[in-house]
């Protein structure tokens, strides 16, 4: 099946399973072309239908590689997913990464590397800031909630429920922290998810409570 299939019957399953219960937020944040990357927070199963949906161009996924073994490998294709072995520097999914956005796509990216277990962020993994840091691509934030109550991990079947997705705005990584030091791997996804979270309620904002809100690298 095609992208554009795929993508528009996650568009009809939005609007028939949320209707009124789905807010969509920021769309206009999203550059109808050149490299982009995404970054988002993940909450729910049907995060990746939702952002493929919903995202106003074509997007590209990162996604676990133990979801391309199975029965449904061909839905994570057709879905433009590419595997990506966790926790590791697997050098096919960046040379993957890399390549897709040198040639104008966007890439989406889920920095805390799995699904929140209690829809509240986790610590964003370091390899996370290195692609954002690497490609050089511009940036935008994705803020979603709800989606754990839609198709949780102890539920067989989706049901209706306030679900949240709000684009931000674009930005860059500085070059530097704010006491002047060189901003590493890990700092960098840090910072990545202070943009997710400045759009989450403070209840859903986990490790990133307390943290800074970054302001906007200078150009």
């Amino acid at each position: 099946m095609s992208y554009s299939f795929l993508t528009g019957l996650a568009r009809l399953l939005t609007r028939l399973l949320l209707g009124s219960k789905f807010h969509l937020g920021g769309t206009s944040n999203v550059s109808r072309s050149g490299p982009l990357l995404i970054v988002s927070n993940h909450v729910g199963a049907v995060d990746p239908a939702i952002i493929g949906g919903w995202t106003p161009r074509p997007v590209w996924f990162m996604a676990k590689a133990e979801l391309f073994h199975g029965a449904w490998a061909w839905l994570m294709r057709g879905y433009h997913a590419f595997p990506v072995v966790r926790h590791s520097p697997d050098r096919t999914a960046l040379r993957r990464a890399f390549g897709l956005l040198k040639q104008g796509s966007a890439v989406v990216l889920f920095p805390e590397g799995h699904r929140s277990e209690n829809a509240r962020l986790s610590r964003a993994e370091p390899g996370a800031g290195f692609i954002a840091r690497r490609s050089g691509a511009p940036l935008v934030p994705i803020a979603i909630t709800g989606t754990q109550h839609v198709l949780g991990r102890q539920q067989r079947f989706p049901r209706p429920a306030e679900v949240s997705m709000t684009f931000g705005e674009p930005f860059q990584l500085p070059e530097r922290n704010q006491d002047g030091s060189p901003m590493d791997h890990q700092q960098s996804a840090d910072y990545l998810m202070a943009k997710i979270a400045a759009l989450l309620p403070l209840e859903y904002q986990g490790e990133y409570t307390n943290a800074p809100m970054p302001k906007q690298a200078q150009a």
